[in-house]
């Protein structure tokens, strides 16, 4: 017993690497099988794979998070300029009147600013942060390659010792196992890939129709569509409403037009993502309610920082398969 809470201790600093390595090793898993059927070696299906996931997932997240930095210090700058400045400078009817006149109170241009500011630090901090503790991010990157290329290469044998070691019977463990894949299934295909789609296509829709940052936008847009009765709706409908609103009080048709049209491509293409590819994604089994997407998207966030909006439901959804068992026990 000692040896086994040594073990956890010494893999505990690089307990979320592992899990990582883990979770890519299952959604990369068909990918693995088609080049073992292929290739008569072992090894080097495997290896392909995990190069390819460093390539195309690690490398370009890293060049991303600096960009996404850039960004938000941008908008800090520019939203500090326009709150000093006034909103709708150009415009002279009564309804911006009103606008400029409470936005000059210096204690709304200080609430206003603080709460720009917030938002911008967090998202400066998380992508800087990759980029300052560079020597702890490339042996992070380097435990869940190898994480990754193990358990491609022997998760077969992995899976069965654990089910001797569980001491389960092995129906029981077969259940777990049946039920972990529907629910990982279900989190990445059905919850994660639907949210990036949906953030990458709002911030091509951003970048179409002229909304400033388009790539900060669209990774919030992002977190949002995880989270159930929020949306991406909560950035697109403000953004094409002031695009309206500028061209309406500074007399462009051009910006109302845009607006328009920003509204109608997030209606018609973004929001449909969710109705369209999540059933046909996720199916029927893997199905998870939404309340444990909920909770597990901010009790995550808060116990494992950015890495609790995977972890957090899966958790949650892993219990909930004990619950399962436990149940069937009973019966």
């Amino acid at each position: 017993m000692i040896f086994l809470v040594t073990s956890f201790f010494i893999i505990k600093p690089i307990l979320l690497s592992i899990f990582l390595g883990a979770l890519l090793a299952y959604i990369s898993y068909p990918l693995n099988r088609y080049l073992k059927s292929k290739i008569k070696n072992k090894t080097i299906p495997p290896l392909i794979v995990s190069a390819v996931i460093l390539l195309v997932i690690v490398i370009p997240s890293a060049f991303l998070l600096s960009l996404l930095a850039e960004q938000a210090y941008s908008l800090f700058l520019v939203g500090k300029e326009k709150i000093s400045a006034g909103i709708f400078e150009n415009c002279a009817n009564g309804f911006c009147t009103v606008i400029k006149e409470a936005v000059r109170d210096l204690e709304v241009q200080l609430q206003l600013q603080n709460a720009l500011k917030v938002v911008t630090t967090w998202i400066i901090q998380k992508g800087s942060s990759v980029l300052i503790s560079i020597p702890k991010f490339i042996l992070n990157v380097f435990i869940v390659f190898f994480t990754l290329f193990y358990f491609l290469k022997d998760g077969q044998e992995f899976s069965q010792k654990i089910g001797s070691l569980l001491g389960i019977g092995e129906s029981h463990y077969s259940f777990i196992v049946q039920r972990l894949k529907e629910i990982i299934h279900g989190l990445v295909f059905g919850f994660l890939l639907v949210a990036l789609i949906q953030g990458a296509l709002g911030a091509l829709g951003f970048f179409i129709f002229g909304v400033p940052l388009p790539l900060l936008w669209g990774v919030i847009m992002a977190f949002l569509a995880l989270i159930p009765a929020l949306g991406t709706g909560i950035i697109w409908f403000p953004a094409s409403l002031i695009l309206f609103l500028n061209g309406l009080f500074q007399g462009s048709n051009s910006l109302m037009i845009r607006g328009i049209l920003l509204l109608v491509y997030s209606v018609l293409i973004v929001s449909s993502v969710d109705n369209i590819l999540k059933p046909k994604l996720v199916g029927s089994k893997a199905r998870i309610h939404p309340w444990i997407i909920f909770v597990g998207i901010f009790g995550g966030l808060f116990f494992f920082g950015m890495w609790g909006v995977i972890l957090g439901p899966l958790i949650l959804s892993l219990t909930t398969v004990f619950i399962d068992l436990f149940a069937l026990e009973k019966l």
